[in-house]
């Protein structure tokens, strides 16, 4: 492939330097990195101790995690004989749950690509999920398409019943069983998680909780000498967040789901990306490269600091994973950004194929 990725990297890091706290970001092709780049700080002075930013240091990924959580529901039902995309979601539920009848026809597809009908407000552990399951959603919602983090958080308890893990039992329900089914039901998604997708990709042991002076830092931009934050431990809202990963952990995963069958088969990981079945959007950029993309945030008006994350993949194999941890300034967004490096490199390709060609 005659693409300049160092051109293409520079062009990325142009839109980011002097624009936010600090930024790290991998460019992969197929199932290959080729440019790493960083800058700025991963953890200020205010935070000892102080590190630079580094493709290698971790951060909480916030909704890119939804696209990790989707691989793992696709693999456990491509593992099961009798379940399928089309199957309805609720049998898998804690027995005990009251389920209202208008969710017993959504289907594991409609939650994976935001068409369930959940219209909930409430929180994404197992509390939450359970009264938001009992109250049901209006008929009319269902088949539209609208982005509900309770989709993916209810992932967490499917998984593991999917999977067959030995979720404890009590037909009576009560707040006992309760509490020890929500600590469980967390422990078995993470621990399918690590087996079935992230050992596979060559990946350590991940977790859903930061690591005191370890885990990456966010903060406000431009920064205001304040503490940031790590957004601490998040086992038990996990599956719509959670997962702490470095951008080149992030591009490592995700280069071995969609150009090689570590994990899926390669028509699974394409009809995720085709059907947005974890993913946020798919086009065309003005050069008419197709690309998807998955991207995820805390914002700094409700937190300490910000965080940005994001996973974007094109048509011509192009991958880019990316982490910056506090607000982006400028008049584009991140999206917009890598887009427009990889229109510019495309152009270029284009340019040399014309004067090869009346050479």
């Amino acid at each position: 492939m005659s693409f300049d990725f160092e051109k293409f990297a520079n062009a990325i890091e142009n839109g980011f330097k002097g624009n936010c706290v600090g930024y790290a970001f991998v460019v992969s092709y197929k199932e290959n990195w080729k440019v790493k780049r960083a800058g700025g700080q991963a953890r200020t002075l205010i935070n000892t101790p102080p590190l630079e930013m580094s493709t290698n240091i971790q951060f909480h990924t916030a909704s890119v995690s939804k696209a990790i959580t989707a691989v793992a529901l696709l693999k456990v039902l491509y593992q099961r004989e009798d379940v399928s995309l089309e199957s309805s979601f609720y049998k898998f539920l804690p027995s005990h749950w009251q389920v209202h009848q208008s969710l017993r026809g959504i289907t594991f597809q409609q939650l994976l690509n935001h068409t369930s009908g959940f219209r909930f407000s409430g929180g994404l552990d197992y509390a939450a999920l359970k009264k938001d399951m009992a109250a049901g959603v209006k008929t009319a919602d269902i088949g539209v398409r609208e982005y509900q983090g309770e989709n993916f958080a209810i992932m967490r308890l499917l998984i593991p019943d999917l999977a067959k893990y030995p979720v404890s039992k009590n037909a009576q329900g009560g707040t006992g069983i309760d509490i020890l089914q929500a600590a469980e039901y967390a422990a078995y998604y993470i621990d399918y998680l690590q087996k079935e997708l992230f050992t596979k990709a060559g990946l350590p042991k991940l977790k859903c909780e930061a690591e005191a002076f370890k885990t990456g830092m966010c903060y406000h931009f431009p920064h205001n000498n304040k503490a940031g934050t790590d957004f601490g431990n998040q086992v038990l809202v996990a599956g719509s967040k959670g997962w702490v990963m470095s951008a080149a952990e992030l591009a490592k995963f995700f280069r071995t789901v969609h150009y090689t069958e570590n994990i899926l088969p390669s028509w699974l990981s394409n009809k995720m990306k085709n059907e947005l079945l974890g993913y946020d959007q798919i086009g065309n950029t003005s050069e008419g490269i197709g690309f998807y993309w998955k991207n995820g945030g805390f914002p700094g008006s409700q937190n300490a600091g910000e965080l940005n994350t994001l996973i974007i993949g094109y048509d011509n194999h192009v991958q880019v994973a990316l982490i910056i941890n506090s607000e982006l300034a400028g008049n584009k967004g991140m999206v917009e950004i890598i887009n427009a490096a990889h229109d510019d490199a495309y152009k270029m390709i284009k340019v040399n194929a014309d004067d090869l060609e009346r050479s």
